[in-house]
């Protein structure tokens, strides 16, 4: 999954030389991608009954957890087809009731305020050119991921495995914005 601040960012050595790493690793005959491509996703099963497999817009099947709020996990064969979840396998959660359907970029504002000496009101533009984007490949996970399988029972969405994906982030950071903000 990419989420980016910055277009058209020039890859760091650093990035070109882990990406030919990931590339040889997954021609290796250490991993077999070829027939993780051709696994079909399995219901998750638990109390009460199987979870079907639904498509969102832009999304692949993906295991329903709950539709108001959407939450959608990634089925665990996604998992073997590389170290980055691709962004239409990537898990869904939302906890609060108003879910943007679009977002104008345009339109679009950051504000900061609050405990800083300047509030800050920012464009997307003027977000861009705050600093050089940072890359960072990271594993986001729910808290919850994995709850369903506890006993005895614990509160909340009882969640299977596929609550998390590892995704290249790439954006200014939040350090640039504060330190704006004073």
């Amino acid at each position: 999954m990419k989420f980016s601040f910055i277009d058209n960012c020039k890859p760091s050595r650093r990035r070109v030389l882990r990406d030919s790493f990931v590339l040889a690793f997954a021609a290796s005959p250490l991993v077999n991608l070829a027939n993780a491509a051709d696994e079909t996703p399995e219901e998750v099963t638990f109390a009460a009954g199987p979870r079907p497999l639904v498509q969102y817009p832009q999304k692949r099947l993906l295991t329903l957890v709950s539709t108001r709020p959407p939450h959608l996990e990634t089925p665990f064969p996604i998992f073997n087809e590389g170290p980055i979840t691709p962004n239409d396998a990537f898990f869904v959660r939302y906890h609060l009731a108003n879910i943007p359907t679009s977002i104008d970029p345009d339109s679009y504002r950051l504000t900061i305020k609050g405990s800083v000496n300047t509030p800050l009101s920012l464009t997307l533009a003027e977000l861009k050119a705050l600093t050089e984007p940072l890359e960072v490949v990271a594993v986001n996970q729910c808290s919850g991921n994995s709850r369903g399988f506890s006993m005895p029972r614990v509160f909340g969405a009882q969640l299977g495995n596929g609550s998390m994906g590892n995704a290249r982030w790439v954006g200014v950071p939040l350090k640039a914005v504060l330190e704006k903000a004073g």
